[in-house]
């Protein structure tokens, strides 16, 4: 995969999909019997705008890049509105408070796994002078090590180049190995942006 395929935003955000799946599985399995009752469908477009905030992202004309990398297994976010990758998410576009976000579903096609896949991804977002903040929200039960290695290379890298550094956030379940990643919780409130077709 080539930097020149995709042209790339000042923030980006890589969300691999199997595990927005687990994530979102998992909670309705404990919490909706502890309830008694059905959990809310998750609004994709509030999801992708509160893990910015989460994730720092400040002001009101922000261009954010939603990158979600999927397989065959995935190719459908569970729970989620919209949900249907290829024919509802691909090349859509909503406006919110802190500006536009753009989504590009991005298949596997069974050439290379979906964890491969997130890792070249990963690369070129890092390689991509344009990227100032990216977010990171990957399997991390099944690549995370591959992850933090990436992560932790970059920054060796950029060591004393602060002008160069991006700054990255890193989204998972478990304490990270490594103290310079930080764990974050995104947080659901009731505003709906609406989703359009990115001209």
């Amino acid at each position: 995969m080539e930097n020149t395929q995709i042209k790339l935003s000042e923030t980006v955000m890589v969300i691999d999909v199997a595990y927005l799946n687990f994530v979102i599985n998992d909670l309705r399995k404990y919490f909706e019997p502890l309830l008694g009752r059905s959990l809310q469908t998750v609004d994709l477009a509030l999801f992708t705008m509160y893990l910015a905030m989460d994730a720092g992202l400040k002001g009101s004309d922000n261009d954010v890049q939603v990158l979600l990398v999927y397989d065959k297994q995935s190719g459908k976010l569970e729970h989620c509105l919209p949900s249907d990758l290829k024919n509802e998410l691909d090349g859509v576009a909503f406006k919110a408070s802190l500006g536009e976000f753009s989504f590009m579903a991005v298949p596997s096609e069974g050439f290379v796994s979906r964890g491969d896949l997130y890792l070249d991804l990963l690369q070129i977002v890092l390689n991509t002078a344009e990227v100032k903040k990216l977010i990171v929200v990957p399997f991390n039960e099944e690549y995370g090590k591959e992850v933090e290695n990436v992560l932790r290379e970059c920054a060796l890298e950029n060591a004393g180049h602060k002008e160069e550094a991006k700054d990255i956030v890193y989204f998972r379940m478990e304490e990270p190995v490594s103290p310079q990643q930080t764990l974050k919780i995104s947080r659901l409130q009731n505003k709906h942006p609406v989703l359009h077709p990115r001209m």
